[in-house]
């Protein structure tokens, strides 16, 4: 694959973060392929280089936790972790969906207190600041989560240190998901013939 294909895909990555793209769009050099679980699409992660600084990952334009409110911001992406990450033997990516009142409840839990109002204008604000940066997907409006393509790059040392991470957090509740109404088919794109013909003013056959 040329170099300015490749480049192409880089300027994208840096300008506007990692891309979902089709499963069949050719791979770019120095990107990991993150495969959604159900093969419609892939997404398209900077491979990171060993011991990178903040420097580093900000001129590849993939920034690690967003500065702002750095600690409550990995605070939720720990539990999130520990949330949708349940099988810790396999990798962290894809995992599994959880949603915003499990995070509330692991939060609360961390606290050592009850749940209060306050808490969800923090875990929100940290879950949008993770989701512009890859790291998850947040669905606002289902109130569900997800680790984000960017996990696809933990190696095995970063894993294990959460996997201790995990196994410290208080467990979440089970996740109750909100069914999705089915999706309505498409429109047909070609009227009917006979449609057609009495729109303009002709008649229909007999």
């Amino acid at each position: 694959m040329s170099t300015s294909y490749d480049a192409l895909w880089w300027a994208k990555v840096q300008s506007a973060g990692v891309q979902q793209v089709d499963p069949a769009t050719p791979p770019v050099a120095g990107m990991i392929r993150a495969p959604e679980p159900d093969g419609s699409s892939v997404w398209l992660v900077p491979a990171m280089p060993a011991g990178a600084g903040h420097g580093v990952l900000e001129e590849l334009g993939t920034p690690p936790v967003a500065v702002e409110q750095p600690n409550e911001t990995a605070r939720v992406l720990a539990i999130c972790v520990a949330c949708c990450w349940r099988e810790r033997s396999e990798p962290a990516w894809p995992g599994t969906t959880a949603t915003l009142a499990q995070i509330k409840a692991v939060y609360a839990g961390l606290r050592g207190r009850a749940e209060q109002s306050s808490d969800l204008t923090l875990i929100v604000g940290g879950l949008r600041r993770l989701n512009g940066t890859g790291w998850l997907l947040w669905n606002e409006k289902a109130g569900e989560v997800r680790l984000g393509p960017r996990v696809i790059g933990w190696g095995p040392a970063q894993l294990v240190g959460l996997r201790e991470v995990c196994r410290v957090l208080p467990e979440p509740p089970a996740a109750v998901l909100v069914p999705r109404a089915p999706e309505p088919p498409p429109a047909d794109p070609l009227p009917d013939a006979s449609v057609a013909s009495v729109a303009s003013g002709g008649e229909l056959d007999e």
